[in-house]
């Protein structure tokens, strides 16, 4: 889970597809589940995100807070976690807290199920949101 947010603070596209197990499952408060069938679809919405998190919210980089283990197998690990985004002076400006489910695919760990909720602070988007509803 640590290796998806420091490869999410890349911005880069094969750095953060390689953290994630597809089909990828998303939500957040208020919408609907999302299901991305591979990177491409989910690389395309995560674009318009960044664009919004970098010009509305002056987002620099996101950092995990908290990933407490609720239950873990063999095969699976679900999370508790909060994370913050924070602005190039390292303060944060928004936190939001959910449920991360990691999957172990292909002999490999990949998280293919994250429902995020903000918590507080100015958040634009979260994983879930609809890419027409960024635009």
């Amino acid at each position: 889970l640590y290796d998806f947010i420091n490869a999410f603070n890349t911005v880069q596209k094969t750095n953060i597809i390689s953290k994630l197990h597809f089909p990828h499952y998303v939500h957040s408060d208020g919408n609907e589940p999302v299901v991305y069938e591979d990177g491409e679809i989910f690389w395309k919405t995560i674009q318009v995100q960044f664009k919004k998190m970098i010009n509305e919210e002056n987002w620099h980089f996101s950092t995990l807070d908290k990933c407490d283990i609720i239950t873990v197998t063999e095969k699976s690990l679900q999370c508790f976690v909060e994370f913050n985004r924070r602005d190039k002076n390292k303060k944060s400006y928004g936190t939001a807290k959910g449920i991360w489910i990691a999957t172990f695919k292909n002999n490999c760990w990949g998280l293919q199920i994250r429902s995020m909720i903000p918590v507080s602070g100015t958040i634009s988007s979260l994983a879930g949101t609809k890419m027409n509803e960024l635009k």
